[in-house]
């Protein structure tokens, strides 16, 4: 799901799932659906996805292309009637950021003196870098689905069509940071694959969806860089 990190940089990502009506009938278990679903997603070479996480005066927005070797995000961040904007590429154990100062501050958390000065200039960090793990995170193919994984118990939310497309929804909740939270997985039946994961918690809507299985992820990451160590 989409977070706003507390450390450096933050990364992010999100996800979601759909199955089906006849499987579900078959005497599956949600949690083997799941399971099965996030096995065959982790099989793939890449998907795209959108997420979006919103709460009162902020609002993220996420359109993002994971591959099993490299990645890329478009991140939109809104906060007090300001918008901004940052991309987060990952590419050869090497994570790129450029964003405006705004975004740089406030979803980032960079230092205001440092972000002002990095304004629209493109930043790495190398795998060795401490904030590295943070900024990658959710950016690849295995991290971005790793954020759609539950605790269990899981219940069965019924099946519905989408699209011509037969979905079931699994739904866990659990306490996170004092807070409980509410998520639900959905899984197209035909594909087993995940189409959507909507989340709920303390005045806080997480969404997103995945489509575009297997496409190429191509991108050009910056010929020279800031590092940051």
């Amino acid at each position: 799901m989409v977070v706003v990190g507390s450390r450096v940089f933050a990364g992010a990502c999100a996800a979601a799932l759909f199955l089906a009506a006849g499987v579900a009938s078959a005497g599956v278990s949600p949690a083997r659906l799941v399971s099965s679903a996030l096995a065959k997603a982790h099989a793939q070479s890449s998907v795209h996805y959108l997420a979006s996480q919103t709460s009162s005066g902020m609002a993220v927005t996420i359109a993002g292309d994971a591959a099993t070797d490299r990645g890329i995000q478009h991140i939109t961040y809104r906060k007090g009637g300001r918008l901004g904007h940052v991309t987060v590429m990952v590419e050869a154990n090497t994570a790129y950021v450029r964003g405006d100062a705004f975004t740089l501050a406030n979803y980032m958390r960079i230092p205001a003196s440092a972000a002002t000065a990095w304004d629209g200039k493109w930043l790495s960090l190398a795998s060795s870098a401490p904030d590295y793990k943070t900024v990658a995170a959710g950016v690849r193919l295995a991290s971005t689905l790793d954020e759609l994984k539950m605790p269990q118990p899981f219940r069965s939310v019924g099946a519905l069509t989408r699209h011509g497309d037969r979905l079931v929804g699994i739904e866990s909740h659990f306490q996170r940071a004092g807070h409980t939270v509410s998520e639900t997985l959905y899984i197209d039946v035909a594909r087993s694959l995940p189409v959507e994961q909507v989340g709920r918690s303390a005045g806080i809507t997480l969404r997103a969806t995945f489509s575009r299985w297997n496409e190429r992820v191509s991108f050009s990451p910056p010929a020279s860089a800031i590092p940051i160590r």
